[in-house]
Parts: structure tokens; C-alpha cells; sequence
């Protein structure tokens, strides 16, 4: 009776737990306007990193190879020729798609101004001041601080943005941060040159940013649609509203707060601006899965839990101290999914729209761990670091936000205790995932990651039921993840189910989209010999369809095997079933009832399955995607287990198991 209760516990948490936890209000319940106008320091008075008159301090935390690599960088753009942003280019988003033309220019342009700012930083002779002042005068002169694709925000929709309607969008928010930093940094040595300087970096933060946001423009960014969602909409209208704001919120909500706080010398428009930039992360945290899960992909954790953290961090700094909630439960369960959702040797778990290999920043787990005292984030990051030649990673561009602790912390960093954080395995309830490999502490043997949840998660692909296997720390099933983002990036391939690990192609229908396409029956269970998963996933099909009932139970015999057994039932008849799965190499299927696949030079796996049941293809896809390439290659596979019987019901199963390739 106690276990039968048990299990029905664990079903209905799973089932309702996406949502139980709105009403929170972790940040309007405590802090107030007259919180932040007494405890906030002046802008004159905050000084969170050593600004350009204290070079020596710079010196100290460095050491002499990390500041002669900043100051070569530096040096290599002495002279640099700033590149023109043209409205042609612009335009390229409307016209074809294309977004990364703009962008390059544009984060170029961005990346050139911080590499010279930490070499005049830590040098503080005056090398690199005029590049400097050109960097910040062409910045200052353009139109748009943002990227083409995000003009959806203003009035006239993309095209050419409209001077008259600034909007906020998360590249006008990094260069607005980026100018407050470098206003902030050098200080007196921008008003030696010309007073208007700094003038003009605060004049332009001011019109693009400070006076948008406190016009209360309520973007979907900022998470105000959800609560008062026009009943009439239609589903699909309604679902994008209802949807859980993303990494954007707390990503421009960090730039605003760098921004105000840098530049903005009235107390009484600091204190409204931050509690204002408060309210809208409050939006973001308040229906925060509590397992602290990122459903976006981990890929996307460092711009959505990371830049939750940036936000308290700087007010934290910015209040002495006065202001902390990383003693809250949800906080560090945040910075803590990162490393349960590590494989090993670099590789991620990639569900949603995300990147298996992906360059996450050391010191920003390390700070975060050492924030909520995680001790697992902190030796994940030191192990990160010490993986890095020259002890500096710094995947974070231009950001200037990120870029100083990483530079001013570093020998603290390195000389952490390190560990690579390889976890037996984890149960995240709310966004229904989980992980599980053979040894804690160990790549040897399999790792599995499932995952059940809905296809209306942010950054969404429909893959509800997927699964990715690795074995010895390579990968054997693979979720291909994120390719390049275009203008028709929602109907690329990569989304669709029928490239995801076992989801059911019925009658050349896949998974639709939308909220109510979920899940349910899921339930986990987990001992010492095993981990259970189990889900239906039928009703993420067309109603058309037919499919009552598609069952799916993973059950990982930890050192020996994965087992992935289904069960379907149809009320109407159906012409063709087929699995997929996603390989990085090419299988053997040379042996009836199994295919092959090779993980090392001695070593592959063997996933069995009944000859009598499926009919097995291979399909070679050309990756012409760069972004897809740099973690998988040139070229992938997809195996095709075509069903040979037509059932209305029926069973099966797949054997995962080490083999010998003697």
C-alpha cells in the first residue's frame, strides 16, 4: 500500500508541478521602491570593479600572460577601421532571411570597442584611447542598437528601423550596458579628450533605454501578456502569450540594471528604474519551474539562470550587501541545473534548442556557486578554468558585464578544487527530465537523458519522448539540436520530431505544436539497480490520428543496459509507422536485429530490436548548417525502423548494450 502511494505521489506532482509554483512574487514581496532609494549607492560612489585610475589593481589579479595577451589583442586593433553598417544589410532579414550579415558587423564593432577598453584598463597610457572614442562615437551614431530580426517590436513591424519608436530588444540592451561600463571605466580620461563624450553616451542610453522602459511599453519579453490574456484569441494567439517569459527577460533585465546604475545620477530615478527592472524579473521567476530546470536547453542557461544571477549579484554589490536572495531555494536550483545536465568531455544534454558542445563561462558557474554555496558549481567551474590555456575563457563577446569579474577574479578561480561534475543521475519534475549514467563520478559505462514535458516550451522543439545515449563519454543517439537562426528557422528540420530519437512518424505525421501537445502518465522511479521513466506520449499527435495510447517505459539497468519498451493502441487504422534515430556516425546493419553503432576503436554498441517487426534504412544527411557541424560534423544519420505490421495495438522493444567489435 505505501509503495502504491508512493508512486501516485510521484505521478501527480509530475503531472500539475509546471505551474504550481506562480504566486511566488520572490522580489515584489520584499523590495520596494524606498528599499532601493536608502540602500542603493550613488552612481559617483559605486565602484564594482577598479576603473582606469587603478590599473595597479588590475595587475594584482592578473597574471603577467593573461595581461599580455589583453594587451596584444588591444594592440592588434590599433587603427581599426571601424565597418559601416548599411541599410541594404539591414534589410537583408526582410529580403531573404538573412540575419548574420547585419550581425556580424554589428557585434564586430561591439567586440573591437571592449578588447581596447581592458587594454587601456589594465595598460593606462593612452595607447588605445582614440580607437576608443571613434568605437563610441559609431556606436552612438547608429540608428538601432538592435539586430533586424527584433524589429517586430516597433510600430512599423522590420524592415528599416524607425528612429521616432525606439525599442528595447537584447542587443540595444548589451550596447547600452557595454557604454555605461566604458563611461564608468574611463572615467575622466573620455572628458580629457571632449566632455561631450560621455555626454552623448548618456544622452543616447537615455533616449534609447532609460525613457522606452519607464514608458511602460509591456513587451512579451517582459511577461505582462500572461496574466490578462484575451479569452476570444485563438488557441495558437493565445498560447504565444501564455507562454512563460524566456532567457530574453532576465538577459535585458541584467543590461538595464548595468545601465542605470553605472550612469544614472538621480537617486529617486535609480530607485524607480531598478524596482520598475525588478517587477518585469519577478515576471520571469514567479512561474520558474522549481526544480530550477531550463527548458530552453542548458545551451541557453548562461543568458537565462546566469543572467538571473547577474541581476542580484549587481544589486547585491550595489546595495552593500543589503539586498540578497541567493539564499533562496529557487535561486540555486537555478545555477545547479548546469551541472546536472553535464554529460562529460564538454557535451551537454541538448534538449530544446540547444547545442551539445557548448562554451559555457567558467568563472560565471564558479561566482554563482559561490553565491548560493554550491560547491559542485564551484569545482565545476575551477574544472573548466583549468581546461582553458592561459586560465581566461571568455565566451561572452563584448559583454563588459561578464568580461571584468572574469578577468578580476581569475586567480581565484584557478586556484579552486576542481572536479568534472559527473552526477549518478537526476530527477527534474517540473520540466519533466531525466538523467542517468552508470558510475557517479565517472564517464565508464552509459549516460541517458529522456525527456517528456509539452511542445510549447520556450525555444521549442517537438520532442516530447526523446532521448539521447553516450557511452564512455561518446555519443550513440544523438538530439541534433540548434542550427542557425533565419527568418524560417520554425520550420527547420532540426525542430521537427521525425529527427528526434524514437518518435513515432504515423502516416507521415509528427508532432504538433502547441501546449496542450504534452505528455502525461509520467512517472520516474529510481533505486540502486535502476532508473524507470515512463510517459504517454500520444497525445502530442493529431486527434485525427487515432492513437489512444503510445506508452513509452525507459528503464536504464545501470552497467548494463537501456531499454526503451513501448506500447501502442489505435481506434483506427494506420498505413505506415516508422521510429527515427540520430546518429553522428554511420551504424552497421549488416546483422539482422541489430545495428551497430562504433563509440571508440575497440568499442561499439548494439541496439537490438525484433527483424520480424521493423524494417531498418539508414539516411545520410549533408550538414551544410555551420552551427550543427561544429559539434556533430559534415555529416549525420538517421536510422529508420519502419514498422512491417499493421496492428491497431502492439508492442515492442529496443536493447541498448555494450558489444565487442572483435
Amino acid at each position: 500500500m505505501k509503495k502504491s502511494f508512493l508512486f501516485f505521489l510521484i505521478f501527480v506532482i509530475t503531472e500539475v508541478s509546471p505551474f504550481a509554483q506562480e504566486g511566488r512574487h520572490i522580489l515584489k514581496q520584499q523590495y520596494t521602491v524606498d528599499f532601493f532609494r536608502q540602500h542603493l549607492k550613488e552612481a559617483t560612489d559605486w565602484v564594482p570593479y577598479p576603473t582606469i585610475n587603478q590599473s595597479a589593481a588590475w595587475k594584482s589579479v592578473l597574471s603577467p600572460e593573461q595581461h599580455a595577451k589583453l594587451i596584444q589583442q588591444a594592440e592588434g586593433l590599433l587603427g581599426y577601421q571601424w565597418p559601416m553598417t548599411r541599410a541594404s544589410v539591414f534589410l537583408d532579414f526582410t529580403e531573404n532571411g538573412n540575419r548574420t550579415n547585419f550581425e556580424k558587423i554589428s557585434f564586430s564593432r561591439r567586440d573591437a570597442l571592449s578588447i581596447l577598453v581592458v587594454g587601456e584598463l589594465i595598460e593606462n597610457k593612452g595607447r588605445f584611447m582614440d580607437d576608443i572614442v571613434d568605437g563610441i562615437w559609431t556606436i552612438c551614431e547608429e540608428t538601432f542598437w538592435g539586430v533586424p530580426a527584433h524589429l517586430t517590436y516597433q510600430k512599423r513591424g522590420i524592415g528599416l528601423p524607425d528612429v521616432n519608436d525606439p525599442v528595447v530588444d537584447l542587443f540595444a540592451a548589451e550596447t547600452s550596458s557595454l557604454l555605461a561600463w566604458v563611461s564608468h571605466l574611463m572615467g575622466d580620461k573620455l572628458d580629457k579628450v571632449n566632455p561631450m563624450i560621455k555626454e552623448r553616451i548618456y544622452i543616447e542610453i537615455d533616449r534609447r533605454i532609460f525613457k522606452v522602459i519607464e514608458s511602460d511599453p509591456k513587451y512579451r519579453w517582459m511577461g505582462y501578456g500572461r496574466k490578462n490574456v484575451d479569452s476570444t484569441l485563438s488557441y495558437k494567439e493565445r498560447s504565444f502569450l501564455e507562454r512563460r517569459p524566456n532567457n530574453w527577460n532576465p538577459w535585458i533585465s541584467s543590461n538595464l540594471l548595468s545601465s542605470i546604475l553605472l550612469l544614472e545620477k538621480n537617486k529617486d530615478r535609480r530607485a524607480k528604474f531598478v524596482h520598475q527592472v525588478f517587477d518585469v524579473l519577478d515576471n520571469y521567476l514567479d512561474p520558474y519551474p522549481a526544480d530550477g530546470g531550463c527548458d530552453e536547453g542548458p545551451g541557453y542557461w548562461g543568458k537565462a539562470g546566469a543572467s538571473t544571477f547577474d541581476c542580484l549579484d549587481l544589486v547585491k554589490m550595489a546595495t552593500n550587501n543589503k539586498f540578497n536572495l541567493f539564499n533562496e531555494p529557487l535561486i540555486k536550483s537555478m545555477g545547479e541545473f548546469i551541472f546536472k545536465a553535464y554529460i562529460g568531455d564538454g557535451y551537454y544534454l541538448n534538449f530544446a534548442d540547444a547545442v551539445s558542445k557548448t562554451n559555457h563561462s567558467p568563472m560565471l558557474i564558479y561566482r554563482y556557486g559561490k553565491a548560493v554555496g554550491s560547491s559542485r558549481m564551484m569545482e565545476m567551474g575551477a574544472y573548466l578554468a583549468k581546461k582553458t590555456p592561459g586560465g581566461l575563457n571568455m565566451p561572452e563577446a563584448y559583454s563588459l558585464l561578464r568580461k571584468l569579474p572574469e578577468l578580476y577574479y581569475a586567480k581565484e578561480l584557478i586556484n579552486t578544487k576542481s572536479a568534472e561534475p559527473l552526477i549518478a543521475g537526476s530527477w527534474l519534475p517540473d520540466i519533466q527530465v531525466m538523467m542517468s549514467r552508470d558510475q557517479e563520478a565517472s564517464k565508464k559505462g552509459f549516460y541517458i537523458a529522456a525527456k517528456a514535458g509539452h511542445n510549447q516550451e520556450s525555444h521549442n522543439h517537438n520532442d516530447v519522448g526523446s532521448f539521447m545515449v553516450f557511452y564512455n563519454g561518446k555519443p550513440v543517439l544523438i538530439d541534433v539540436g540548434a542550427g542557425t537562426y533565419t527568418k524560417d528557422y520554425g520550420k527547420s528540420w532540426v525542430i521537427s520530431s521525425a529527427y528526434h530519437n524514437m518518435l513515432p512518424i504515423v502516416n507521415g505525421e509528427v508532432q504538433l505544436t502547441g501546449r496542450k501537445y504534452a505528455a502525461s502518465a509520467v512517472s520516474y522511479t529510481s533505486d540502486a539497480q535502476k532508473n524507470i521513466f515512463k510517459q504517454d506520449i500520444s497525445k502530442t499527435y493529431n486527434e485525427d490520428l487515432g492513437m489512444r495510447k503510445w506508452e513509452r517505459t525507459i528503464t536504464h539497468n545501470k552497467g548494463k543496459s537501456i531499454v526503451i519498451a513501448d506500447n501502442f493502441d489505435f481506434s483506427t487504422t494506420y498505413d505506415t509507422i516508422i521510429l527515427p534515430m540520430m546518429l553522428a556516425a554511420r551504424p552497421d546493419i549488416t546483422v539482422p536485429g541489430k545495428m551497430l553503432v562504433k563509440t571508440g576503436d575497440a568499442e561499439s554498441i548494439t541496439i537490438s530490436f525484433d527483424q520480424h517487426q521493423f524494417e531498418l534504412t539508414v539516411e545520410e544527411i549533408k550538414i551544410q548548417d555551420a552551427k550543427i557541424s561544429h559539434t556533430w560534423g559534415s555529416t549525420l544519420y538517421r536510422a529508420q525502423f519502419r514498422m512491417k505490421k499493421g496492428d491497431s495495438k502492439g508492442k515492442f522493444q529496443f536493447i541498448i548494450q555494450q558489444s565487442s567489435t572483435e
